[in-house]
Protein backbone atom coordinates (compact mmCIF):
# COMPACT_ATOMS: atom_id res chain seq x y z
CA UNK A 1 0.00 0.00 0.00
CA UNK A 2 2.73 2.24 0.81
CA UNK A 3 3.98 2.14 -3.36
CA UNK A 4 1.22 4.12 -3.79
CA UNK A 5 1.82 7.48 -1.48
CA UNK A 6 2.20 10.29 -3.79
CA UNK A 7 4.41 13.78 -2.67
CA UNK A 8 1.30 15.37 -2.31
CA UNK A 9 0.57 13.15 1.11
CA UNK A 10 3.11 15.00 2.45
CA UNK A 11 2.19 17.95 4.83
CA UNK A 12 6.16 19.33 4.22
CA UNK A 13 7.50 20.44 1.11
CA UNK A 14 9.10 16.96 -0.47
CA UNK A 15 10.40 16.07 -3.81
CA UNK A 16 10.45 12.52 -5.33
CA UNK A 17 13.50 11.59 -4.63
CA UNK A 18 12.83 11.91 -0.85
CA UNK A 19 9.26 10.05 -1.52
CA UNK A 20 11.39 7.15 -2.96
CA UNK A 21 13.90 6.51 -0.10
CA UNK A 22 11.15 6.48 2.06
CA UNK A 23 9.22 3.96 0.02
CA UNK A 24 13.03 2.26 -0.41
CA UNK A 25 13.21 1.89 3.19
CA UNK A 26 9.25 0.74 3.33
CA UNK A 27 10.27 -2.19 1.06
CA UNK A 28 13.44 -2.75 2.96
CA UNK A 29 11.91 -3.36 6.13
CA UNK A 30 8.43 -4.77 5.13
CA UNK A 31 9.25 -7.95 6.45
CA UNK A 32 9.61 -5.97 10.32
CA UNK A 33 6.97 -3.61 9.36
CA UNK A 34 4.40 -5.29 6.99
CA UNK A 35 1.61 -2.96 7.26
CA UNK A 36 -0.26 -0.03 9.24
CA UNK A 37 -2.77 -0.37 12.01
CA UNK A 38 -5.36 1.98 10.60
CA UNK A 39 -7.73 2.68 13.18
CA UNK A 40 -8.60 6.47 12.60
CA UNK A 41 -7.95 6.65 8.69
CA UNK A 42 -7.53 4.30 5.44
CA UNK A 43 -4.70 2.13 5.06
CA UNK A 44 -2.85 4.84 2.55
CA UNK A 45 -3.67 7.38 4.98
CA UNK A 46 -1.92 5.68 7.63
CA UNK A 47 1.25 5.16 5.77
CA UNK A 48 1.21 8.98 5.36
CA UNK A 49 1.22 9.28 8.81
CA UNK A 50 4.62 7.12 8.83
CA UNK A 51 5.69 9.38 5.95
CA UNK A 52 5.23 12.30 7.62
CA UNK A 53 6.15 11.18 10.81
CA UNK A 54 9.78 9.92 9.19
CA UNK A 55 10.16 13.53 7.09
CA UNK A 56 9.44 15.13 10.47
CA UNK A 57 12.06 13.24 11.66
CA UNK A 58 15.07 13.98 9.20
CA UNK A 59 13.74 17.74 8.52
CA UNK A 60 15.85 18.41 12.00
CA UNK A 61 18.95 17.75 9.18
CA UNK A 62 18.10 18.97 5.86
CA UNK A 63 16.81 22.80 5.61
CA UNK A 64 14.79 21.84 2.65
CA UNK A 65 12.45 20.02 4.53
CA UNK A 66 9.91 22.27 5.69
CA UNK A 67 5.95 22.71 6.57
CA UNK A 68 4.15 23.66 3.45
CA UNK A 69 2.19 26.93 4.72
CA UNK A 70 -1.10 26.06 2.84
CA UNK A 71 -1.53 22.36 4.61
CA UNK A 72 -0.55 23.42 7.94
CA UNK A 73 -3.95 25.41 7.72
CA UNK A 74 -5.80 23.28 6.20
CA UNK A 75 -4.53 20.28 8.70
CA UNK A 76 -4.14 22.11 11.63
CA UNK A 77 -4.92 18.77 13.79
CA UNK A 78 -1.33 17.71 12.32
CA UNK A 79 0.37 20.94 13.02
CA UNK A 80 -1.12 20.71 16.40
CA UNK A 81 0.61 17.38 16.90
CA UNK A 82 3.78 18.42 15.10
CA UNK A 83 4.47 21.18 18.24
CA UNK A 84 3.37 18.93 20.75
CA UNK A 85 5.67 16.31 20.02
CA UNK A 86 8.39 18.84 19.46
CA UNK A 87 8.25 19.20 22.71
CA UNK A 88 8.68 15.77 24.05
CA UNK A 89 12.75 15.17 24.92
CA UNK A 90 13.09 11.68 23.59
CA UNK A 91 11.83 12.91 20.12
CA UNK A 92 14.67 15.99 20.28
CA UNK A 93 16.92 12.98 21.08
CA UNK A 94 15.73 11.02 17.53
CA UNK A 95 15.51 14.12 15.48
CA UNK A 96 19.32 15.00 16.27
CA UNK A 97 20.28 11.23 14.44
CA UNK A 98 21.05 11.24 10.85
CA UNK A 99 19.81 7.51 10.46
CA UNK A 100 17.12 7.15 8.37
CA UNK A 101 16.59 3.50 9.28
CA UNK A 102 16.59 4.23 13.06
CA UNK A 103 14.47 7.56 11.71
CA UNK A 104 11.85 4.68 9.84
CA UNK A 105 11.85 2.55 12.54
CA UNK A 106 10.79 5.19 14.75
CA UNK A 107 8.63 6.77 12.22
CA UNK A 108 6.83 3.32 11.91
CA UNK A 109 6.16 3.24 15.25
CA UNK A 110 5.42 6.78 16.40
CA UNK A 111 2.28 6.98 13.67
CA UNK A 112 0.89 3.34 14.45
CA UNK A 113 0.90 4.70 18.12
CA UNK A 114 -0.30 7.77 17.86
CA UNK A 115 -3.06 6.34 15.44
CA UNK A 116 -4.11 4.14 17.76
CA UNK A 117 -3.99 7.11 20.89
CA UNK A 118 -5.92 9.48 18.71
CA UNK A 119 -8.86 6.69 17.90
CA UNK A 120 -8.95 5.78 21.78
CA UNK A 121 -8.95 9.28 23.04
CA UNK A 122 -11.85 10.53 20.41
CA UNK A 123 -13.45 7.32 20.89
CA UNK A 124 -13.76 8.09 24.26
CA UNK A 125 -14.78 11.55 23.97
CA UNK A 126 -18.27 12.89 23.50
CA UNK A 127 -17.55 13.74 19.59
CA UNK A 128 -16.45 10.14 19.04
CA UNK A 129 -18.74 10.71 15.76
CA UNK A 130 -15.67 12.27 14.17
CA UNK A 131 -14.35 8.73 13.65
CA UNK A 132 -17.10 6.75 11.36
CA UNK A 133 -16.83 9.36 8.36
CA UNK A 134 -12.50 9.44 8.49
CA UNK A 135 -12.16 5.64 7.30
CA UNK A 136 -13.53 6.47 3.84
CA UNK A 137 -12.46 10.08 2.85
CA UNK A 138 -9.25 10.36 1.24
CA UNK A 139 -8.08 12.73 4.14
CA UNK A 140 -4.01 14.10 3.41
CA UNK A 141 -5.53 14.48 -0.49
CA UNK A 142 -8.66 16.22 0.64
CA UNK A 143 -7.09 19.55 -0.31
CA UNK A 144 -6.25 18.72 -4.17
CA UNK A 145 -10.30 18.31 -4.16
CA UNK A 146 -12.15 20.86 -6.04
CA UNK A 147 -15.36 20.69 -4.00
CA UNK A 148 -12.68 21.07 -0.87
CA UNK A 149 -12.55 24.87 -1.15
CA UNK A 150 -16.45 25.30 -0.57
CA UNK A 151 -17.13 22.15 1.47
CA UNK A 152 -14.23 22.71 3.57
CA UNK A 153 -16.02 24.12 6.27
CA UNK A 154 -16.97 20.72 8.03
CA UNK A 155 -13.44 19.84 7.04
CA UNK A 156 -11.89 22.34 9.18
CA UNK A 157 -14.69 22.29 12.41
CA UNK A 158 -14.13 18.46 12.56
CA UNK A 159 -10.18 18.91 13.09
CA UNK A 160 -11.22 22.02 15.44
CA UNK A 161 -13.11 19.42 17.08
CA UNK A 162 -10.65 17.08 17.23
CA UNK A 163 -7.91 19.70 18.53
CA UNK A 164 -10.05 20.66 21.58
CA UNK A 165 -10.50 17.05 22.50
CA UNK A 166 -6.60 16.05 22.15
CA UNK A 167 -5.12 18.78 23.60
CA UNK A 168 -7.75 18.62 26.65
CA UNK A 169 -5.90 15.29 26.95
CA UNK A 170 -2.65 16.07 26.49
CA UNK A 171 -2.62 19.19 28.91
CA UNK A 172 -4.93 16.80 31.63
CA UNK A 173 -3.14 13.97 31.07
CA UNK A 174 0.28 12.35 31.06
CA UNK A 175 -0.60 9.60 28.45
CA UNK A 176 0.41 11.57 25.24
CA UNK A 177 4.05 11.70 26.52
CA UNK A 178 4.29 8.05 27.98
CA UNK A 179 2.55 7.14 23.97
CA UNK A 180 5.26 8.55 21.94
CA UNK A 181 7.62 8.09 24.50
CA UNK A 182 7.11 3.89 24.50
CA UNK A 183 7.28 4.48 20.48
CA UNK A 184 10.20 5.64 20.65
CA UNK A 185 11.57 2.71 22.67
CA UNK A 186 10.15 0.23 21.18
CA UNK A 187 11.32 1.59 18.00
CA UNK A 188 15.23 1.32 18.85
CA UNK A 189 14.53 -1.67 20.71
CA UNK A 190 13.93 -3.64 17.29
CA UNK A 191 16.47 -1.30 15.69
CA UNK A 192 19.18 -2.54 17.93
CA UNK A 193 17.95 -6.23 17.30
CA UNK A 194 17.48 -6.04 13.61
CA UNK A 195 20.66 -3.86 12.45
CA UNK A 196 23.19 -3.17 15.01
CA UNK A 197 23.44 -7.19 15.76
Amino acid sequence: MFKQLQVEHSLFHIDEDHMNQFKYLAAKWQTIFPDVYAKCLNTLDSWAIVLNSWIFLKSKHTDELLLNPTKAIYYSINTFLIDELEKIQIIQKTREYNNDDLQYFVAFQLGNSLDLWIYKTVGQSAEADLLAPQDQKPYFLAFLDDDFQTDGATFHKDQTRAIKILAQTIRSQNCFRITVSSAVNRAVDMYENHVTK
